[in-house]
Protein backbone atom coordinates (compact mmCIF):
# COMPACT_ATOMS: atom_id res chain seq x y z
CA UNK A 1 0.00 0.00 0.00
CA UNK A 2 1.37 3.52 -0.76
CA UNK A 3 1.91 6.18 1.65
CA UNK A 4 -0.63 8.71 0.68
CA UNK A 5 -0.01 12.02 -0.59
CA UNK A 6 -0.26 14.45 2.40
CA UNK A 7 -2.80 17.03 2.43
CA UNK A 8 -0.12 19.52 3.68
CA UNK A 9 3.88 19.72 3.60
CA UNK A 10 4.79 16.85 6.10
CA UNK A 11 6.57 17.86 9.36
CA UNK A 12 5.95 20.82 11.72
CA UNK A 13 6.54 24.22 10.57
CA UNK A 14 7.75 27.33 12.83
CA UNK A 15 8.28 30.56 10.94
CA UNK A 16 7.18 32.80 8.11
CA UNK A 17 7.25 30.48 4.77
CA UNK A 18 8.82 33.30 3.15
CA UNK A 19 11.31 33.53 5.37
CA UNK A 20 15.24 33.59 3.30
CA UNK A 21 16.38 30.95 5.49
CA UNK A 22 14.64 27.61 5.49
CA UNK A 23 16.00 25.42 7.87
CA UNK A 24 14.64 21.46 7.83
CA UNK A 25 15.84 19.07 11.09
CA UNK A 26 15.18 15.07 10.51
CA UNK A 27 15.18 14.23 14.00
CA UNK A 28 14.80 11.24 16.55
CA UNK A 29 12.94 11.14 19.35
CA UNK A 30 15.38 8.32 20.82
CA UNK A 31 18.34 9.65 19.46
CA UNK A 32 21.10 10.97 21.96
CA UNK A 33 22.45 12.94 18.87
CA UNK A 34 19.23 14.97 18.43
CA UNK A 35 18.80 15.72 21.83
CA UNK A 36 22.01 17.13 21.98
CA UNK A 37 20.83 19.47 18.96
CA UNK A 38 17.48 19.91 20.05
CA UNK A 39 18.17 23.33 22.37
CA UNK A 40 20.61 24.54 20.25
CA UNK A 41 18.24 24.59 17.09
CA UNK A 42 15.22 25.67 19.39
CA UNK A 43 17.68 28.91 20.49
CA UNK A 44 18.94 29.68 17.04
CA UNK A 45 15.79 29.59 15.79
CA UNK A 46 14.72 32.46 18.26
CA UNK A 47 17.70 34.19 17.64
CA UNK A 48 16.86 34.83 13.97
CA UNK A 49 13.18 35.24 14.71
CA UNK A 50 10.61 33.88 12.35
CA UNK A 51 10.63 37.03 9.63
CA UNK A 52 14.57 35.74 8.83
CA UNK A 53 13.73 31.79 9.66
CA UNK A 54 11.57 29.06 9.03
CA UNK A 55 12.06 25.93 11.17
CA UNK A 56 10.80 22.65 9.11
CA UNK A 57 11.10 19.53 12.15
CA UNK A 58 10.79 16.18 10.54
CA UNK A 59 10.67 13.44 12.94
CA UNK A 60 11.57 10.04 12.37
CA UNK A 61 12.99 6.81 13.44
CA UNK A 62 15.62 5.11 13.27
CA UNK A 63 15.77 1.11 13.36
CA UNK A 64 18.30 0.81 16.05
CA UNK A 65 15.69 3.15 18.14
CA UNK A 66 13.38 0.33 19.23
CA UNK A 67 11.25 2.61 21.08
CA UNK A 68 11.16 5.44 18.57
CA UNK A 69 8.53 4.89 16.30
CA UNK A 70 6.01 4.89 18.86
CA UNK A 71 7.80 7.59 20.52
CA UNK A 72 7.21 9.36 17.70
CA UNK A 73 3.61 8.17 17.38
CA UNK A 74 2.94 9.50 20.51
CA UNK A 75 4.05 13.26 19.82
CA UNK A 76 1.54 13.39 16.61
CA UNK A 77 -1.10 12.16 18.85
CA UNK A 78 -0.16 15.07 21.22
CA UNK A 79 0.81 17.67 18.61
CA UNK A 80 -2.20 17.28 15.80
CA UNK A 81 -1.32 19.91 14.08
CA UNK A 82 0.23 22.44 16.33
CA UNK A 83 3.90 22.97 16.10
CA UNK A 84 4.01 24.71 19.41
CA UNK A 85 2.56 21.42 21.05
CA UNK A 86 5.08 19.33 18.79
CA UNK A 87 7.87 21.56 20.36
CA UNK A 88 6.73 21.35 23.59
CA UNK A 89 6.25 17.83 23.82
CA UNK A 90 9.31 17.09 21.95
CA UNK A 91 11.32 18.90 24.41
CA UNK A 92 9.64 17.09 27.44
CA UNK A 93 10.31 13.80 25.51
CA UNK A 94 14.06 14.23 25.15
CA UNK A 95 14.13 15.82 28.55
CA UNK A 96 12.98 12.11 29.63
CA UNK A 97 14.65 10.09 27.22
CA UNK A 98 16.55 8.18 29.50
CA UNK A 99 13.47 6.38 30.41
CA UNK A 100 12.39 5.08 26.88
CA UNK A 101 16.18 4.18 25.83
CA UNK A 102 17.14 1.26 24.16
CA UNK A 103 19.07 0.48 27.96
CA UNK A 104 15.84 1.14 30.04
CA UNK A 105 13.32 -0.94 27.90
CA UNK A 106 15.62 -4.18 27.69
CA UNK A 107 13.39 -6.42 29.79
CA UNK A 108 9.89 -4.25 29.37
CA UNK A 109 7.01 -4.73 26.89
CA UNK A 110 5.53 -2.55 23.94
CA UNK A 111 2.57 -2.35 26.78
CA UNK A 112 4.59 -0.47 29.17
CA UNK A 113 5.99 1.69 26.74
CA UNK A 114 2.38 3.09 25.76
CA UNK A 115 1.66 3.07 29.56
CA UNK A 116 4.54 5.06 29.88
CA UNK A 117 3.55 7.67 26.81
CA UNK A 118 0.42 8.01 28.00
CA UNK A 119 2.00 8.74 31.21
CA UNK A 120 3.89 11.68 29.59
CA UNK A 121 0.93 12.55 27.43
CA UNK A 122 -0.72 13.22 31.03
CA UNK A 123 1.85 15.18 32.70
CA UNK A 124 3.10 17.55 29.83
CA UNK A 125 0.15 17.95 27.46
CA UNK A 126 -2.56 17.46 30.12
CA UNK A 127 -4.38 14.49 28.05
CA UNK A 128 -6.91 12.92 30.62
CA UNK A 129 -8.29 9.76 28.44
CA UNK A 130 -6.08 7.11 27.88
CA UNK A 131 -7.97 5.55 26.77
CA UNK A 132 -8.71 7.69 24.11
CA UNK A 133 -4.34 8.46 23.91
CA UNK A 134 -3.72 4.71 23.24
CA UNK A 135 -6.48 4.70 20.52
CA UNK A 136 -5.49 7.20 18.57
CA UNK A 137 -1.50 6.01 19.14
CA UNK A 138 -2.78 2.86 16.81
CA UNK A 139 -5.05 4.51 14.71
CA UNK A 140 -4.50 4.20 11.00
CA UNK A 141 -4.36 8.30 10.64
CA UNK A 142 -1.65 8.79 13.57
CA UNK A 143 0.36 5.14 11.24
CA UNK A 144 0.12 7.12 8.11
CA UNK A 145 1.17 10.47 9.79
CA UNK A 146 4.43 8.60 10.79
CA UNK A 147 5.12 7.07 7.62
CA UNK A 148 5.31 10.03 5.44
CA UNK A 149 8.95 11.63 7.25
CA UNK A 150 10.40 8.06 6.63
CA UNK A 151 9.59 7.94 2.85
CA UNK A 152 11.16 11.74 2.88
CA UNK A 153 14.00 10.59 4.74
CA UNK A 154 14.99 7.90 1.61
CA UNK A 155 13.84 10.62 -0.82
CA UNK A 156 16.62 13.31 0.84
CA UNK A 157 19.34 10.35 1.43
CA UNK A 158 18.90 10.97 5.68
CA UNK A 159 20.20 7.90 7.57
CA UNK A 160 21.16 9.36 10.51
CA UNK A 161 20.12 12.27 13.15
CA UNK A 162 20.41 15.12 13.33
CA UNK A 163 20.51 15.70 9.94
CA UNK A 164 20.10 19.46 8.78
CA UNK A 165 19.04 21.16 5.38
CA UNK A 166 19.87 25.35 4.96
CA UNK A 167 17.30 26.53 1.89
CA UNK A 168 17.17 23.06 0.34
CA UNK A 169 21.07 22.01 0.64
CA UNK A 170 22.74 19.87 3.14
CA UNK A 171 24.26 21.97 6.00
CA UNK A 172 26.81 18.91 6.95
CA UNK A 173 29.08 21.33 8.89
CA UNK A 174 26.26 21.46 11.11
CA UNK A 175 26.40 18.71 13.90
CA UNK A 176 24.91 17.63 17.20
CA UNK A 177 28.32 19.17 18.63
CA UNK A 178 27.30 22.47 16.58
CA UNK A 179 26.99 25.59 18.57
CA UNK A 180 24.85 28.67 18.35
CA UNK A 181 27.60 30.39 17.02
CA UNK A 182 28.31 27.79 14.61
CA UNK A 183 25.13 28.15 13.05
CA UNK A 184 25.39 31.81 12.69
CA UNK A 185 28.64 31.43 11.12
CA UNK A 186 26.44 29.59 8.63
CA UNK A 187 23.72 31.26 8.36
CA UNK A 188 24.58 34.80 8.88
CA UNK A 189 26.37 34.97 5.26
CA UNK A 190 23.37 34.03 3.74
CA UNK A 191 21.34 36.78 5.38
CA UNK A 192 24.15 39.51 3.84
Amino acid sequence: MPIPIPKTPPGYNWGNADAPIQVEMFMDLECPFSKDAWVKVLKVANTYGEEKLRLNIEPMSLSNHRQSWDVTKAALVVAGDDTNKFINFASYLFNHQHEYSNGAFIDKTLTDLHNLLAEYASNAANWQDKADFLQKLESEEIYNKARIPARLTILRGVWSTPTFFINGFPAEELTSKSTVEDWQAVINPLLN
